[in-house]
């Protein structure tokens, strides 16, 4: 007589975050390595360009509106405890 197995399932669900993905047109990929390449290693700063900021607000506007204001938010308290050290 065969026995019944029985599979050990759980109620738990793994809540991941779906990959995203950007595309970018290969002039916008090329303005954000620069920009990314310049913010990396410029040892002085550096101007940002129209494109580079357009580049930016693109990517930026991907999130909505209450990631945004969460991220400047961590942004600000990053801010201040660096400050005040």
């Amino acid at each position: 007589m065969l026995q019944a197995s029985k599979s050990h399932t759980t109620n738990v669900v793994n809540f991941k975050r779906a990959p995203v993905t950007l595309a970018l047109s290969a002039d916008q990929a090329d303005v954000l390595q620069e920009l990314c390449t310049l913010a990396a290693y410029h040892p002085d700063g550096f101007t940002y360009t129209e494109e580079m900021m357009a580049v930016t607000k693109f990517i930026a506007d991907r999130s909505g509106r209450a990631a945004r204001a969460a991220c400047l938010a961590r942004a600000d308290a990053r801010e201040r405890a660096f400050i005040s050290r």
